[in-house]
């Protein structure tokens, strides 16, 4: 049915093509999927927060320095001031940051926000995260002027200020109107674009939420955005062909297919440019149930995996890894120290380029061996593979299987799955095997490697050791960067050598595709893209 969806929405906008003049007011751009929540303090996915953050502001905002890395910039918030001990924060908020009934931001509504994501009623999935916040002690001191506390040191906090889970309510309107608070006749948000209109599963739409008089309409210029139009195309050459067609004015890698990667960079009438990301793709293993509870079946099934193969295969500009923490927070890893670990657990030291690929196949074969298993050990014929449907992910999923058969002899089920009935079940019944991928909310080792803590809601791994919780307690408390260096190598350690919880696959890079006429569209390293600064010259 969504198929078929999708088809109909394709030939609907493509049989309108020649009475339908491109709009220098409207980007048009694909979202991939329904939004899980628009409720920032319970939405846990980037679909999610594409919308979010286009008509959310926060404390701050996420910028980026001269050479790209990720700055904190003002937001509701005019200035702020930290302590030595990056514990105690003072903001001093702009009483022109509004919400759209054209009440002013109130501190107490970042207060009303942080207490709401706690509340276990709430039931937040990354309630975790905000844990630090010492509610009794932070408070609005003036409507303009808010005081927060941390219960340990945090050189990371100032980024959380950014996220989608520290942005303020508007309590009053959740009380009045439940669960329906966030449909468009009811949400009152106060970021640069409002929320016009939603049919579920197809479209949403959003509108500058200053764009109300002649005089603010002038001062935006001839060609600045005033709509953002997203549609909920799941199926990648679908939304290609919607862009070839030029119903959309921009895709990225959830409606790019693979095939038509290498066929684009010839091409003179569209641009290509691409950004490496703070997010890692990777492969998930039940740690509770199943054959998996048993680490060397992990290690094995890791180091039959050969990462090169994949990002060639991809032609994306992905990069090889095996460890969680990202090359580009680099800074906070020692790999000597990490290939020296390696060998202590494998017996043998390999070179860094080696170790990034992590492809060791008569070492998995030996782990397999270990493991009490082998190619025909009946506990591993039925091995289920679960995937989020789209092709890029078929693909992946389809060499993966094919190298843990090459090398292993042991052949893997996949089952593809619509995106929020992929997320139930790992929620609920976590497979065998899963793909998933983890982009950073802040930039910052602590985004990466508290997911995998023990009380992580959304640890669907079900990956448990109590020495990586407290190294990554500690290191999160700490603003002393070899300190911190020290704690997070061996917290990799556990991670990825040792116990092998899960196995990083590559670090992603997102490719954007935009016609010629979309100036001003980037995205950062988070993969967020702020979309008020995008101008249509038509």
């Amino acid at each position: 049915m969504r198929y078929f969806t999708a088809l109909l929405l394709v030939f609907c906008l493509c049989s309108c093509s020649k009475k339908v003049k491109q709009s220098s007011q409207t980007l048009r751009m694909n979202l991939g999927s329904e939004p899980l929540s628009l409720d920032w303090n319970l939405a846990n996915d980037y679909i999610s927060f594409d919308i979010i953050s286009n008509i959310m502001m926060g404390l701050t905002r996420f910028g980026e320095d001269e050479k790209g890395n990720i700055i904190s910039i003002p937001g509701c918030a005019k200035t702020w001031d930290i302590d030595q001990t990056a514990s105690k924060y003072h903001f001093y908020l702009d009483p022109e940051c509004k919400w759209t009934d054209g009440r002013q931001v109130y501190s107490q509504d970042f207060i009303d926000s942080f207490a709401r994501a706690q509340d276990p009623k709430t039931a937040a999935p990354y309630a975790d995260l905000l844990s630090i916040i010492d509610l009794e002690k932070s408070k609005a001191i003036s409507n303009e002027h808010l005081y927060i506390e941390l219960k340990n040191p945090a050189a990371y906090f100032i980024y959380l200020t950014s996220y989608g889970l520290t942005l303020p309510i508007r309590k009053d309107l959740i009380e009045k109107y439940g669960n329906d608070w966030t449909e468009p006749e009811n949400l009152v948000t106060n970021g640069i674009f409002k929320l016009k209109e939603w049919q579920h599963e197809y479209k949403i739409i959003l509108e500058r939420k200053d764009w109300n008089t002649t005089a603010q309409q002038a001062a935006h210029g001839g060609n600045e955005i005033r709509f953002l139009k997203y549609f909920m195309i799941s199926e990648q050459a679908s939304a290609f062909t919607l862009f070839e067609n030029k119903q959309i004015d921009w895709i990225d890698n959830r409606s790019l297919p693979t095939s038509e990667i290498k066929n684009l960079k010839n091409r003179d009438d569209i641009i290509v440019e691409s950004k490496e990301l703070l997010r890692n793709t990777y492969i998930g293993f039940n740690n509770q149930n199943g054959p998996f509870q048993n680490r060397k079946l992990r290690q094995a099934f890791a180091y039959a995996i050969n990462r090169n193969e994949i990002v060639k295969t991809r032609a994306k500009g992905d990069i090889a890894g095996t460890t969680w923490i990202p090359a580009s927070l680099g800074k906070y890893l020692d790999h000597e120290t990490l290939l020296n670990n390696f060998k202590k657990e494998n017996g043998f030291k390999p070179s860094l380029e080696e170790f990034k690929n992590g492809y060791f196949p008569e070492l998995a074969r030996n782990k397999l061996r270990e493991a009490g298993y082998s190619k025909d050990s009946k506990e591993l014929e039925d091995l289920l593979f679960l995937i989020p449907n789209k092709e890029s992910n078929k693909m992946l999923a389809e060499t993966l299987q094919a190298m843990w058969q090459r090398e292993l002899g042991i052949t893997v089920k996949i089952n593809a799955m619509e995106w929020k009935v992929f997320l139930a079940r790992l929620r609920d019944n976590p497979p065998d095997l899963f793909r998933l991928n983890w982009g950073a909310d802040y930039p910052d080792p602590d985004t990466f490697t508290g997911l995998f803590s023990s009380n992580n809601q959304i640890n669907y791994e079900k990956f448990s050791n109590l020495n990586y919780d407290r190294l990554i307690k500690n290191a999160a408390a700490s603003t002393d960067t070899e300190y911190r260096k020290n704690l997070y190598t061996q917290a990799e350690t556990i991670l990825t050598i040792q116990d092998m919880g899960l196995t990083p696959i590559f670090v992603d890079s997102q490719t954007l595709v935009k016609r010629p006429y979309v100036k001003g569209l980037r995205v950062n390293s988070m993969d967020i893209a702020f979309l008020d600064q995008v101008k249509l010259e038509i």
